[in-house]
């Protein structure tokens, strides 16, 4: 007879491995044997998607999850993953679930995901907004409850936070804001902000105030106005924001001020990530104000359409110290004259790598743009090119590459097409 091997496993490794596994998994290796019965009550990790769960078992698996989070208070929880349909609250007591964990088992990790949102229920107890223990916090699809009801946010250990669709209630910004500065160690923010939040206000003004932010996320196409100060510590930004612009006859010259301003609080980041439409807001705002420099900016990757490219040279100009280039390239629909003749001082003193991706065969914006680096780069070592083409003919490919290795202006540099 075969022994069991993985049962002869002491108990803190098995332990592990269960913690690896969703919840449900974990729970059903008690009917394995006497020695595994209660082995998934230690697991450091609660993994739940209620749709892992078939609708007759979701209530009896609750009372499972009750008897997982009461047992060994003494013992802590590292993370609790909840995916789960709001539809479903009448069978999973989610805000308890949560107290307990905050309260009881001092959570590290918090990531919980509404599926099928309706924005009814608030699944934030007051708890969660005065851990002592919290490391990481991830609301998805989530109804928080209005701030101004907690008579304090702290949570000085919290590092990590993602905000993604969340509906505050009427006074959204204001909550972001108390939220954000109730996080004195924060390192890493991620802002989305793409659907209607319910937000009655005329108007929604975020502000970011996080001096120990190290990276920040920033999806937002809603708020009116946008301040981010004291980001001295910030390394990585990226950046999707159209800041809710109005374009029709004439520029909205109202979020000139915003725009300004935010490119401002963000100029001392060393890595920078810059969606399309917020280049075209760029685009169409630098011929009414000067871009902020940005002097520690050694790394951009950006995306592009040939009729923004105009852009490109003065938005470089206000990177003076970049070494690394990276352009998503698309050709637009609309007809512009392309006109790259001014020469930003990184071409000529820093810019070491450029890749410029999805380039089409032949298409004529795409190959000006590459010979604008080639021959204007004067520090340039490597410049990587690829296409969006499937299979580039031979006699194409022969004709690009003869194309670009007559041009270069850096002795050093290395083409490289694909």
């Amino acid at each position: 007879m075969k022994s069991d091997r993985i049962s002869e496993l002491p108990d803190p490794l098995l332990t592990q491995i269960l913690s690896n596994l969703p919840i449900i998994d974990s729970v059903k290796t008690s009917a394995l044997s006497k020695r595994w019965e209660s082995l998934w009550l230690n697991v450091s990790t609660l993994d739940l998607n209620d749709r892992d769960i078939a609708p007759p078992y979701k209530k009896l698996f609750a009372s499972f999850i009750d008897s997982f989070l009461e047992h060994n208070f003494e013992s802590r929880l590292q993370k609790l993953k909840i995916k789960y349909d709001e539809c479903n609250v009448n069978l999973f007591p989610v805000s308890e679930w949560i107290t307990t964990a905050v309260d009881l088992r001092g959570i590290q990790h918090l990531d919980v995901e509404i599926q099928n949102p309706m924005y009814v229920i608030d699944f934030t107890p007051a708890s969660v907004y005065k851990s002592r223990t919290l490391v990481s916090l991830k609301l998805r699809h989530v109804r928080v409850r209005n701030l101004f009801e907690v008579d304090v946010v702290s949570l000085p250990c919290l590092k990590i936070m993602c905000l993604e669709n969340v509906c505050y209630g009427k006074e959204g910004a204001l909550s972001v804001e108390k939220l954000i500065s109730g996080c004195p160690v924060l390192e890493d923010l991620d802002l989305v902000r793409k659907c209607n939040d319910l937000v009655k206000t005329l108007r929604y003004e975020v502000e970011v105030d996080a001096p120990g932010l190290e990276y920040m996320s920033f999806k937002d196409s809603q708020s009116d106005r946008i301040v981010v100060k004291n980001l001295s510590s910030l390394v990585k930004i990226d950046v999707d924001s159209e800041f809710n612009v109005k374009f029709g006859d004439s520029e909205d010259l109202t979020k000139s001020d915003t725009i300004r301003d935010f490119l401002t609080g963000v100029s001392t980041v060393r890595q920078m990530i810059i969606s399309e439409p917020t280049l075209e807001i760029l685009y169409r705002y630098s011929k009414l104000l000067p871009v902020a420099e940005f002097q520690r900016l050694y790394h951009l990757q950006a995306a592009f359409s040939s009729s923004s490219l105009q852009l490109l040279p003065a938005f470089l100009e206000s990177c003076p110290n970049l070494k690394s280039l990276v352009l998503d390239f698309s050709v637009s629909t609309e007809s512009e004259q392309i006109n790259l003749t001014n020469v930003p001082r990184c071409l000529t003193s820093t810019l070491e790598c450029v890749e410029i991706n999805k380039l089409i065969t032949k298409e004529e914006t795409g190959i000006k743009l590459v010979n604008y680096f080639l021959e204007n780069a004067a520090v340039l070592k490597k410049l990587s090119v690829s296409f969006t083409d499937s299979a580039m003919p031979d006699e194409d490919l022969d004709t690009y590459k003869e194309l670009l290795t007559s041009t270069k202006r850096s002795r050093i540099c290395q083409v490289s097409i694909s």
